[in-house]
Parts: structure tokens; C-alpha cells; sequence
């Protein structure tokens, strides 16, 4: 299947952000310049004009209102890096009646969604693709989405804002995605971050969550201290793949986002050691998560067995629904059987530096450069 071409003039991420939390945003990042300025003022317009949304949704779903909402049962996360087959996983899942999710409407209207559920969705819909730009999946406001997305539209304590502001990719990429933060912005971050998790099980009438967001990877002690029952799944996938199918994921989704200049080497880079640093501390505290609630999958054997791999996946957690879950995941497998995934051949300099840089997970996982690979 052919990618898309990414063009610049459509949604932004996080176009309905609070103003106040674009205004910290810009402030942070040292203004935008002069030639972005269109494209901020197409942002700023749209979290104008959303604003009494927002208020609205503040006064029917109060603060104190939304920390009584229980979470009854701990997620289930899916961890993994980004590309490596998370949002496939998810969408299976997702098809398991039992599970509550994320929606893409949830996680880009997250400051209004619950008043605007309905009217606004639908009109939204008629300004978002109908494929993702990277890869061509299929884009539904009804598909579930990386709860981190809706954390940056409510936030700006999130890693998401490295697209609006590539030339500090590093400094976002290295504060969120492994939590470095002071104690004042840990315990703001928490209560963002359950916020959006409280919202959606209030919207999915008290089911289960299964979320992922790549970030995750390197929260597990944070996720755990949070929902001591918490159940993971860690998808892994080739990493000569997933560094080949990043680095077209920026090339497709920085001039979507962008609100200033950045050196693509130097954000390649800073993409190059969050995997390093998330997957090594993901290797360092998944001895922290209880027995029984943590099992791995790779993504190649996800992708040529999934209802054999599902199977196992339910039976090593203990979840309950298989049964019921088998024909709606069986029936959305059929409707993916037209997709084809893009195909790139890789080069000499991705498999040297793959091998120096993610070597040790090379190893863990057993992996080999492949000469095709496809993203």
C-alpha cells in the first residue's frame, strides 16, 4: 500500500488544548517563529473557539466529580516501543466487548469530549483522514487511541508536544517517557493522567481499559505504584524494522506538527536513545510486576498467528471473555486481509548501528537484520 503524503495544513494533535496550555507550551519552548505563525494561528483559533466547550465540560464533570469516578479494575497495558506493533495489538483487543478504550474522539477533544459526544464527533469527522499518514491504517474517530494523546490535550506535561516542538525532541523525550520529573510535577502529571483514565471508564461504563502509549514502556514502577493489579502485555518487534519504520514516521508526521526547526539527525538521535533508555528500563522493572501479570508476544508471531497468540496471551493473564472475544476479533482480522504494509530494504548504516546501539536487544530478543522490512 502506498504512504500517504502528509500535508501540513491538516488537524494538528492538539488543536483543543486548553489556551493556557498552549501559552505554557510556547513560553517553554521560546516562542514560535515568524513563518509557523499561520499554522499556530489555525491552532489558536480552534482552542478559541472550543473554549465553552471546555467550560462546559468543567462545570458537568467537576474536578472533585471526576476523582470519585472508581477504577474498579487495574488496565491492561500493551508495551512496547512505537512501531513495534502496539496500535495492531490494540485494535484487536479493543475488539473484546469486555475492554474499554481510548477513543481517537476521546483522546483529541479529551478537555470536552464527554459534553460533546455525538454532534461533535461527527462534525470532527469530517476533518480527519480516513489513513494514518505513516502507514496507511485505517483512521476512525471510534478507534481506540494512545491515552498520551489525550494527556497532551489536556497537558502539557506530555512527550506529544516533541512534534510541535522538534528541535527540543531530546529534552521532551528524556523528561516523559521515563518520568524524570520533580515531585510537584509527578503528582500534577498523576492527576492529568488519571483524569484521562477516569473519563474514559466513565464513558465506557466501568469496563476494563486496555491502553497503550509507546511512552509507557519506560513507566512501569509509576504505572504499578498507581494499579497495583495492573496486567502488561510487552509486544516486541525486529529493531532494524522498528528504527527503519521511525525513521518514515517522522519523516510523514513532523510537517503535520511542526511549530519550529529542528535538525532531522539531531531528532533521530534523540528518538535513537529513547529507545535505548525506554527498553532498558523496561528490562530493569519488569521483574517488579507481579506473577501472572506480565506476558510478552512478538510482533512477527502476533502477525502470522493472532488468534493463536491471543489465545495464549488471555490464558497467561488469567483474562476472562476469550470465548466471547474470539468472533469480533476473528471478524476485524477479515476486514485487514486487503491491507498491505510498505516495504524498504535496509541499509548497511541501520544495521551498523543497530547492532552497536540496540545490540543488547538484538540479543534479548533474538533477533537478525532482515533484508526486507516493512513498517
Amino acid at each position: 500500500m502506498a504512504t500517504k503524503v502528509a500535508k501540513p495544513s491538516e488537524p494538528h494533535v492538539t488543536s483543543m488544548a486548553p489556551l493556557g496550555v498552549w501559552l505554557r507550551l510556547i513560553a517553554d519552548n521560546g516562542g514560535v517563529p515568524w513563518r509557523y505563525w499561520g499554522k499556530l494561528s489555525k491552532v489558536l483559533a480552534i482552542t478559541a473557539l472550543t473554549a465553552p466547550l471546555r467550560m462546559a465540560e468543567r462545570l458537568c464533570y467537576s474536578p472533585s466529580r471526576m476523582a470519585r469516578v472508581k477504577i474498579d479494575q487495574a488496565p491492561l497495558y500493551i508495551q512496547g516501543f512505537a512501531r513495534s506493533g502496539t496500535t495492531h495489538l490494540l485494535n484487536l483487543l479493543a475488539r473484546d466487548p469486555s475492554f474499554g478504550v481510548v477513543t481517537t474522539f476521546q483522546a483529541i477533544a479529551a478537555p470536552m469530549f464527554l459534553v460533546g459526544r455525538g454532534w461533535l464527533e461527527r462534525l470532527i469527522a469530517r476533518g480527519v483522514p480516513a489513513t494514518r499518514p505513516m502507514d496507511g491504517m485505517a483512521v476512525s474517530l471510534d478507534l481506540p487511541q494512545e491515552e498520551e494523546v489525550a494527556l497532551a490535550n489536556t497537558s502539557h506535561l506530555s512527550s506529544v508536544h516533541h512534534l510541535s516542538f522538534p528541535r527540543r525532541t531530546r529534552a521532551y523525550l528524556e523528561k516523559f517517557t521515563t518520568l524524570q520529573l520533580t515531585g510537584s510535577e509527578l503528582a500534577q502529571w498523576e492527576r492529568a493522567y488519571l483524569t484521562v483514565l477516569r473519563k474514559a471508564t466513565l464513558a465506557s461504563g466501568g469496563r476494563r481499559l486496555v491502553l497503550k502509549s509507546p511512552t509507557n514502556l519506560g513507566r512501569t514502577t509509576t504505572l504499578l505504584r498507581l494499579f497495583p493489579d495492573a496486567k502488561f502485555i510487552h509486544i516486541v518487534r525486529n529493531p532494524y524494522v522498528v528504527y527503519q519504520s521511525m525513521t518514515h514516521l517522522y519523516r510523514t508526521m513532523l510537517p503535520i506538527c511542526q511549530l519550529d526547526d529542528a535538525d532531522p539527525a539531531e531528532v533521530t538521535a534523540a528518538i535513537r536513545n529513547a529507545y535505548t533508555a525506554m527498553m532498558r528500563q523496561y528490562m530493569a522493572d519488569r521483574a517488579s510486576i507481579p506473577s501472572g501479570n506480565l506476558t510478552e508476544v512478538r510482533f512477527e508471531d502476533l502477525e502470522k498467528n493472532p488468534m493463536t497468540e491471543l489465545e495464549r496471551i488471555y490464558r497467561a493473564l488469567s483474562l476472562p471473555g476469550w470465548d466471547q472475544a474470539r468472533k469480533p476479533i476473528g471478524d476485524y482480522l477479515r476486514t485487514l486481509s486487503g491491507y498491505r504494509k510498505n516495504a524498504h530494504r535496509v541499509d548497511s548504516k541501520t544495521i551498523d548501528f543497530v547492532n552497536k546501539e540496540w545490540g543488547f536487544a538484538v540479543e534479548a530478543w533474538g533477533y537478525k537484520p532482515p533484508a526486507i522490512v516493512s513498517h
